[in-house]
């Protein structure tokens, strides 16, 4: 035991000398190793390189000797001041036993936080050939190896550019180690460690960026032929594994020849190479089964020409699902492929899937797709099965679509070039066949979240156009039955800015207009599909939706508005509808009414319409109405059965709100049964008839042709018999609530006539005596007054007429009898 520990402290003893006399040597001889490195390094260096601090250490990779560099510039080989690497820190490691017989071969090397800048100009002339030839050494000559068996990199960027072709690559690691093996031009390089692709763009397409792969390489780099050769190697993704082998290539022209293939690939893996744009949306999806990928890239690689690219890929007895949803795809199959003769002009392009098989929730169905041109797209699809509606939105959810439930069949096939659908002249080029089946299908749509329900029928194609045979729902609460064509459906759908044409049939039980004019053209007043007011909207009607429309609904709500039995037609077009007769039930009797409604400037709708009333209640008019917007004289005060022809014009503004100077109205009227109950203007007339009874006023009949202009009402002169008293009404009631109405009433013979009347009333022909008043203000501040001014017209109006009427009397008869005749038709064609 005692010898064990003397040779142990023997040892020992030796070693503590053996180190401290390597370090004394290290720092006795620290700036001749320094001197003597850098001196040798700069026999085989013909660019400048720059460093801050220079150190050796025999304890950084121990028991090697190092030389580390601090802060690095290495200056790249082109005309100009541009870095070919820089560099915190790069050690070199040198042999022990080596350096002691003046050897400074280096066999290990370290790099940290490094940026390094590749180019190739545009003459083919590279940027990184930075060692010098010897004295009568040429390329590819005899010239000696060697040999670095530990290269260590630790986060490092490494940036390609090739300025004769459009590309641009850049790779960062964190962590590579690596040796390489150099025999007079030509560089074995073993790599293994993690490399993220931060940027891999070819000509305008970035490839498999922000990807972090495990690599294990095996590269051949000849200086001398300008050529780049992988043996096989591996990158590994996720789980998935890919062998990749090829060739790259740029002595005249940059030709590249690269082979992948995958090993326990996946879909989510498959899916991580696409493009980000593609590639966001499915990101989340996952697969169980077996999934194969190969790949290969061949051809020149310029300015004008880019290599050929074929892919195949696919599943067989697949699971496909999202984490989140229940929903799966499962016995799925999939044969597809991607090949194109140029991977930056798509036009000789094709993607085929076929034989896409599966079950979606138990529901089997078969598809084929095929994509030709991908700049001028030729498509080739046909589907086959049963789809459960809520299973498809819950493996693929569409923002737009919040809640469903329902299934459909389905059997279509599409044929043809997309582009040939934009003009109507080829659009029939186009082959579309098949139909749909709706069962049940509920769905909330949009950001009102518009309820559809119970959607059922079928939609049939041809071509370019969609039958609609018995296609019954409820959107809100309304609810439909649709027979019709839609024409240019697909068009419509696949570009924006495309018209469309509807021919249909629509029946109804019920429509609710505030519901949809919310869904249409605003917000519901609450979150709640439910919801049947508005808050506002905007109306416009399109300039690309042509509509021929008939229309049997058997009730209709629009605010106060009820409609039952409404029959008739709509046509659009051009941002204008017409409707030639739509007649229903409301208010108590009939209505008929055609108009024309242009929408070209949806801040300015004109409207013109011509409406018949047959037998409408007076009351349920001024209700339905909202009284006019006016207090004056309102639905509480009327009864009675209205009947007239109206013609009107007006405009409105977007929100459907009328420009008031805008509306012009002819109405030609007539009341039936009517009643004026406790209008207060009436009211106020017993002071000056001395009639009891105004309150409760009772006519048989009443006539009258009212016109509307200037914002102003004009009611002629008319006769309102009543169960009180018999007078004469005429006036003006502007829609700013000024009031001018003018009242001839008879006078009872027992009735005293005011002192302040004088001048307001006087006999006529029967010698009756009559009352002149009016009636003036406002409709909130009005005042009732005797209306001389009245029976001063009237009397010089008499005189004018009897001067004629003596004129007339002195002319022989054949001549008044001619003068009558002529009158008489001058007062027809006046009528």
């Amino acid at each position: 035991m005692k010898l064990f520990r003397r040779i142990l402290f023997y040892v020992a003893l030796t070693c503590g000398v053996l180190i401290i006399a390597i370090g004394a040597s290290v720092f006795l001889y620290k700036d001749r190793i320094i001197h003597q490195f850098v001196e040798e390094a700069n026999k085989h260096l013909n660019t400048r390189v720059s460093i801050k601090r220079m150190d050796v250490s025999w304890t950084e990779q121990f028991p090697r000797i190092s030389v580390v560099f601090h802060d690095v510039y290495v200056e790249d080989s082109h005309e100009g001041q541009y870095p070919l690497m820089t560099a915190e820190k790069v050690s070199f490691a040198l042999d022990l036993l080596a350096l002691w017989k003046g050897d400074y071969r280096v066999t290990g090397m370290e790099v940290h936080e490094a940026e390094v800048e590749l180019k190739i100009n545009k003459e083919g002339e590279n940027n990184y050939t930075v060692t010098r030839k010897k004295e009568g050494e040429t390329s590819g000559g005899t010239g000696g190896g060697f040999a670095i068996t530990d290269v260590a990199i630790r986060n490092a960027r490494v940036h390609y550019v090739d300025m004769r072709v459009p590309q641009d690559f850049m790779f960062v690691t964190d962590k590579l180690n690596a040796s390489i093996h150099a025999d007079r031009d030509v560089y074995e390089i073993l790599a293994k460690g993690n490399v993220l692709t931060e940027k891999l763009t070819i000509g305008t397409q970035n490839y498999i960026d922000g990807k972090t792969f495990a690599v294990t390489s095996h590269l051949l780099y000849d200086d001398n032929a300008k050529s780049l050769t992988i043996q096989p190697s591996e990158l590994k993704l996720n789980d998935s594994r890919f062998d990749v082998s090829g060739t790259y290539a740029w002595s005249d022209e940059s030709v590249v020849s690269l082979k992948a293939a995958g090993k326990n690939t996946d879909v989510q893996t498959l899916i991580s190479l696409l493009p980000e744009r593609h590639a966001h949306n499915l990101a989340q999806y996952r697969s169980k089964g077996d999934v194969y990928f190969s790949a290969k890239l061949d051809g020149e690689l310029s300015r004008s020409k880019s290599p050929a690219l074929s892919v195949d890929f696919g599943f067989e007895q697949a699971t496909l699902y999202h984490p989140r949803y229940k929903t799966r795809i499962e016995q799925a199959n999939l044969n597809g492929s991607f090949r194109t003769s140029d991977v930056e002009r798509l036009k000789n392009s094709e993607l085929a899937l076929r034989n896409v098989k599966g079950r979606l929730n138990g529901k089997s169905f078969e598809a084929n797709f095929v994509l030709k041109n991908f700049s001028d797209p030729d498509i080739d699809l046909s589907f086959r099965g049963e789809i459960d509606a809520p299973a498809v939105f819950d493996f693929y959810p569409v923002k737009e679509v919040h809640y469903v439930s329902g299934t459909l069949d389905a059997d279509i096939t599409f044929k043809g070039r997309l582009k040939l659908l934009q003009d109507k002249a080829t659009a029939q080029r186009v082959i579309t066949r098949g139909a749909i089946n709706l069962h049940g299908i509920n769905l909330l749509f949009g950001r009102n979240r518009i309820p559809f329900e119970g959607l059922r029928g079928n939609l049939q194609f041809n071509n370019n156009d969609l039958a609609l045979s018995n296609v019954t729902g409820k959107l809100g609460h309304s609810d439909f039955v649709l027979n019709g064509f839609f024409k240019n459906v697909i068009t419509f759908l696949l570009f924006e800015g495309q018209p469309i044409g509807i021919e249909t049939d629509l029946r109804s039980s019920f429509v609710d207009l505030n519901e949809l004019l919310a869904f249409g053209f605003g917000e519901l007043k609450d979150d709640k599909a439910e919801a049947r007011d508005v808050r506002d909207y905007t109306f416009s009607v399109s300039d690309k939706v042509n509509l021929n429309f008939n229309c049997d609904i058997s009730s209709l709500h629009y605010r106060r508005f009820r409609g039952q039995a409404i029959r008739g037609d709509l046509l659009v077009k051009n941002q204008m509808a017409v409707s030639r007769s739509l007649s229903m039930r409301t208010m108590g009797g009939g209505l008929t009414l055609s108009g024309i409604l242009d929408a070209r400037n949806n801040k300015a709708i004109d409207i013109t319409s011509s409406l018949k009333l047959n037998g409408l209640h007076l009351d349920s008019v001024f209700y339905v109405f909202e009284n006019f917007n006016q207090t004056f004289i309102q639905d509480r005060h009327l009864k009675g059965r209205t009947t007239a022809d109206v013609n009107l014009e007006f405009t409105l503004n977007e929100r459907l709100h009328l420009f008031q100077e805008t509306l012009r109205a002819d109405i030609g009227i007539s009341i039936a049964q009517g009643q004026l109950n406790n209008f207060e203007p009436l009211r106020k007339l017993e002071r000056y008839l001395g009639d009891e009874g105004l309150d409760r006023l009772r006519f048989s009949e009443l006539q009258n042709d009212i016109r509307i202009e200037n914002k102003k009402i004009h009611i002629p002169q008319m006769e309102v018999r009543s169960n009180v008293t018999n007078i004469k009404i005429s006036g003006t009631h502007t829609f700013d609530q000024l009031i001018d109405y003018r009242i001839i009433t008879p006078l009872r013979p027992k009735r005293v006539i005011e002192a302040d009347a004088d001048g307001a009333w006087d006999r006529d022909s029967q010698g009756n005596s009559r009352l002149f008043l009016k009636i003036v203000g406002t409709t909130d501040n009005y005042r009732v007054a005797y209306d001389t001014e009245a029976v001063k017209k009237k009397i010089v109006d008499d005189i004018k007429r009897e001067v004629v009427e003596i004129k007339d009397a002195f002319k022989p008869k054949s001549k008044r009898e001619e003068k009558e005749l002529e009158l008489s038709e001058d007062d027809y064609f006046d009528w």
